[in-house]
C-alpha cells in the first residue's frame, strides 16, 4: 500500500512550485500543453479517416503506429498539466516510456519501409506514367477506329462482291434462258412456217375439190333424170356404195375439211404472231392479236380434266389503237402471266373434286384507253405512278379466281429466282423478266393487286407511243417460249 501512495501520492511538491504558482507562467505551460494534446489527438482522427477512405494505398501500419505514437505524445502533455498541482511524477514517467517504447516500435517498422517508400515513384514520373499511358490509350483508339473503318470497308467490300457474283449468276441464267427462249422462238416460227406451205396447198385445193364435187354431184343428178332406171348392175353398185348417203355426206365432209383448214390456219398465224421473230424492232400492232395468240397456244391447258373443270377465259376488249411496242416481248409478258394465271388455278382446285367446285375457274381479260393512269384507274394499283396527264395509255387487266397470294409474297414477287412453286417446276425468272420488260424496255408499269384466297389481278399499263431507248438484246429474245415464273 505504500508503494502504491508513494506511486500516486508521493510526497514530491507540484510542478506548480518550481513555477512560483505564478498566474502568467502557469497559465502559458497549460495552454500550451492543452493546445498541443488537442491537436495530438484530432492529427490520428484525420489519419484513422483518411486511411479508411483510401485503403488501397500502402504503408498503412506506419499510418497506424504513428497515429498511437500521437496519442501518447498528446496523452504526456495532459500528464504535464495534471502534474501542476498532483504530484503524480511516476504515472508520468510511465506515459512518457510507454511513448518511448511505440516511438522506437516506429522507427524500427520504418527502417526497413525506407527504400520501398523511395522506391515509389515521384508525382513528375507518375505525371509522365500518366502523359505516356493517355498517349497509348489515345493510340489504341486511334487503331481501335482505323480497324473498325477497315472492317467496315471490307464489309461493303464483301457485300459488293456478293452483289456482282449475285448479278452474274442472274446474268447468266437469263442469258441461258434467253438463248433457250430465242431458239425455242426460232423453233415455233420454224414450224409454223413449215406447217404454213401445206396448208396453204390443202387450202388452195380444196376450193377447187368443193367445186368439182359439186359438178359431179350435179352429173349424177341429172344422170338420173335422164335415166331414171339403171342397169342391174348400176342398181347393184349405187346400193352398194350407198349413192344417197354419198351425196349429201360428201359436201359435209368438204366443209368439214375447210373448217379444219381454217383452224390450222389460225393456229399458224398465231404461232407466228406470238413467236414474231421479225419484229424486235418498235412496231405498231393490235395488243388483242397478241394476247388471242397467246390463248390460243394454252389452249390445250384451259381444257376441263379429269380433276379439273374447265377454264373460262372472258374477255373484256375496248377499242384500241395500234399500240407502239416490242410485240414480241410483250407477246412474252401476256404468256408468262397467263401461264402464272393457270397454274395458280389448277393449284387451287387441284385438291377439290368436280362436284365439290361451286365457283368455276376463270380467267378475265380486260383491256382500256385511258388518259390518265392517275385519274382513270378503278382501284388503288396506280396511285403511285407518275404519268403526264396528255399521254394516253393503253391497260390491261387479267384477274383469275385462284388462290391469291400473300403480302409476304407480293412484296418479292418480281425479285429474281423468287417462286413459290416446286423445284423443278419453275425458274423465278418469269415475274422478274416481264417486269423488266414493261418498266425499263416499254416505259410502263406492271401491277399486282391480291389477297389470299381471293384470287390475282396483274395490271399492264403501257404508253400509247414509246419514247424510251431500244432495250439491249443481250438479255431479251423475242420469243414464243413459256416462262414459268
Amino acid at each position: 500500500m505504500d508503494l502504491i501512495q508513494d506511486f500516486l501520492y508521493s510526497r514530491y511538491i507540484p510542478h506548480g512550485h518550481c513555477y512560483l504558482w505564478q498566474t502568467p507562467l502557469v497559465s502559458l505551460h497549460i495552454f500550451s500543453d492543452a493546445a498541443i494534446a488537442l491537436a495530438y489527438y484530432t492529427i490520428p482522427v484525420i489519419l484513422f479517416y483518411f486511411i479508411r477512405k483510401r485503403q488501397d494505398l500502402p504503408f498503412i501500419q506506419v499510418f497506424l503506429l504513428f497515429g498511437a505514437f500521437i496519442v501518447s505524445c498528446g496523452t504526456t502533455h495532459l500528464a504535464e498539466i495534471w502534474t501542476l498541482w498532483y504530484p503524480t511524477y511516476w504515472v508520468s514517467g510511465g506515459l512518457k516510456f510507454f511513448t518511448a517504447l511505440i516511438s522506437l516500435y516506429t522507427v524500427v517498422a520504418l527502417i526497413p519501409l525506407i527504400p520501398q517508400a523511395l522506391a515509389l515513384k515521384s508525382p513528375q514520373e507518375l505525371a509522365a506514367i500518366n502523359q505516356q499511358l493517355e498517349k497509348q490509350v489515345a493510340e489504341t483508339d486511334r487503331a481501335r477506329h482505323d480497324l473498325q473503318m477497315l472492317m467496315e470497308q471490307l464489309e461493303i467490300q464483301v457485300q459488293e462482291k456478293n452483289q456482282v457474283i449475285s448479278d452474274l449468276q442472274t446474268t447468266q441464267l437469263k442469258l441461258i434462258q434467253s438463248e433457250k427462249m430465242s431458239s425455242l422462238g426460232q423453233l415455233v416460227a420454224g414450224v409454223a412456217h413449215e406447217i404454213n406451205n401445206p396448208v396453204n396447198f390443202i387450202a388452195g385445193n380444196i376450193v377447187h375439190t368443193e367445186k368439182y364435187t359439186s359438178e359431179l354431184i350435179n352429173l349424177v343428178y341429172l344422170y338420173q333424170v335422164e335415166f331414171p332406171e339403171p342397169t342391174p348392175t348400176l342398181a347393184e353398185e349405187i346400193r352398194s356404195i350407198d349413192l344417197e348417203f354419198l351425196l349429201t355426206d360428201l359436201p359435209s365432209l368438204i366443209n368439214s375439211m375447210k373448217t379444219g383448214v381454217k383452224r390450222i390456219e389460225n393456229i399458224v398465224c398465231s404461232l407466228r404472231n406470238f413467236s414474231r421473230m421479225d419484229q424486235a424492232e418498235i412496231k405498231q400492232v393490235d395488243i388483242h392479236e397478241g394476247i388471242d395468240s397467246s390463248l390460243v397456244i394454252l389452249n390445250s391447258r384451259l381444257k376441263a380434266k379429269p380433276n379439273q373443270p374447265e377454264i373460262k377465259v372472258t374477255k373484256d376488249y375496248a377499242d384500241l389503237p395500234l399500240v407502239s411496242c416490242y410485240p414480241g416481248q410483250l407477246n412474252q409478258v401476256f404468256m408468262n402471266i397467263l401461264v402464272n394465271a393457270i397454274d395458280s388455278l389448277e393449284s387451287h382446285f387441284a385438291n377439290n373434286t368436280l362436284e365439290s367446285v361451286i365457283i368455276a375457274p376463270q380467267i378475265k381479260i380486260c383491256t382500256s384507253l385511258i388518259q390518265n393512269p392517275i385519274n382513270n384507274s378503278t382501284n388503288n394499283l396506280a396511285d403511285n405512278l407518275d404519268y403526264p396527264d396528255l399521254e394516253q395509255y393503253i391497260r390491261i387487266s387479267i384477274t383469275d379466281n385462284g388462290e391469291g397470294m400473300s403480302e409476304a409474297t407480293k412484296q418479292k414477287l418480281f425479285d429474281p429466282f423468287f417462286t413459290t412453286k416446286p423445284i423443278g417446276k419453275g425458274t423465278g425468272l418469269g415475274l422478274s423478266i416481264s417486269y423488266q420488260i414493261i418498266t425499263e424496255h416499254h416505259g410502263g408499269q406492271l401491277l399486282v393487286n391480291s389477297r389470299l384466297g381471293e384470287g390475282t389481278e396483274f395490271v399492264i399499263i403501257l404508253p400509247l407511243i414509246q419514247k424510251v431507248p431500244a432495250p439491249k438484246p443481250i438479255l431479251y429474245f423475242p420469243s414464243g417460249n413459256v416462262i414459268h415464273n
